[in-house]
């Protein structure tokens, strides 16, 4: 049995969880289980390895600049718990590893992948493409295809109905290697408020990934008529501190908002 060690728990900690592991394997010998252990804090989190190779590349063929773990986009779309005939929506989908991933597990539900950027779409696009060649060959016959579709379109101008999806899973700009932390600042509210508007009162959910909390929580504090906060996870994305907001749509209707207001919220689309 291997061990490794992750987070901090002081050298005292360490020492008392290096007593209760197995010591490391002879040189030359294969480790047989690979067990992974997270401290944090007073939290202890213990895991064991079901697979020889990393499954956070799996489904995905074709990469972006951000390219979402697959590992964490099923984390993601887990913590919205699904049900059959959900529409479930990634508006800011890049390499389509969100709405993909959920294609793959929760195919009794319609998933679409949208983003603004051609190049993105087009990536989504051969990845959903190479996932059912890879089905196909998997069942040996042709399929009918997937539930799962990608469109280019505005964040701040969606083109669905009001209060016509389930479920809303991305991965927002963190400001640095798309877009920009000042730009953010426009962009956040107007899509958290176009999001509102899709989302279905009272049972609509999203789980929003962000490395801009202070920007993301400025954004939602003006929008507790519409969305409430129900759950914060923390993760790291490649060395950053990210968060991943679990938000439910409350009850209240959508208004559509005056033309000043409209362009103000839509401001982030012109910088």
């Amino acid at each position: 049995m291997w061990r490794e060690r992750k987070g901090e728990k002081g050298k005292e900690g360490q020492r008392n969880i290096k007593q209760l592991l197995l010591h490391k394997p002879l040189p030359g010998i294969k480790p047989t289980t690979w067990v992974l252990l997270n401290i944090h804090d007073n939290e202890v989190i213990v895991g064991i390895a079901l697979t020889e190779e990393s499954l956070h590349r799996r489904n995905i063929t074709h990469f972006g600049p951000t390219t979402l773990r697959s590992t964490l986009a099923y984390g993601m779309l887990r913590l919205c718990a699904p049900q059959p005939s959900d529409i479930i929506v990634d508006p800011m989908c890049g390499t389509g590893a969100i709405p993909i991933e959920g294609a793959t597990e929760w195919s009794n539900c319609f998933h679409i992948a949208g983003d603004n950027n051609p190049l993105a779409v087009n990536r989504a696009a051969n990845n959903i493409s190479s996932l059912l060649t890879k089905s196909q060959i998997k069942e040996g016959k042709l399929s009918w295809g997937l539930p799962i579709d990608a469109i280019q379109w505005d964040i701040c101008n969606l083109p669905l109905r009001t209060g016509s999806v389930d479920i809303i899973v991305t991965d927002m700009p963190f400001g640095k290697r798309m877009g920009s932390k000042k730009r953010n600042w426009n962009l956040y509210p107007a899509c958290l408020w176009e999001m509102s508007r899709i989302c279905k009162p009272g049972t609509g959910r999203a789980a929003l990934l962000t490395q801009d909390k202070k920007c993301f929580t400025k954004a939602l504090s003006g929008m507790e008529h519409v969305w409430r906060k129900v759950h914060t996870v923390w993760v790291n994305i490649g060395g950053l501190h990210a968060a991943v907001y679990l938000l439910n749509r409350t009850p209240q209707a959508f208004v559509h908002p005056s033309g000043q207001d409209k362009e103000e919220l839509l401001s982030a689309k012109n910088d």
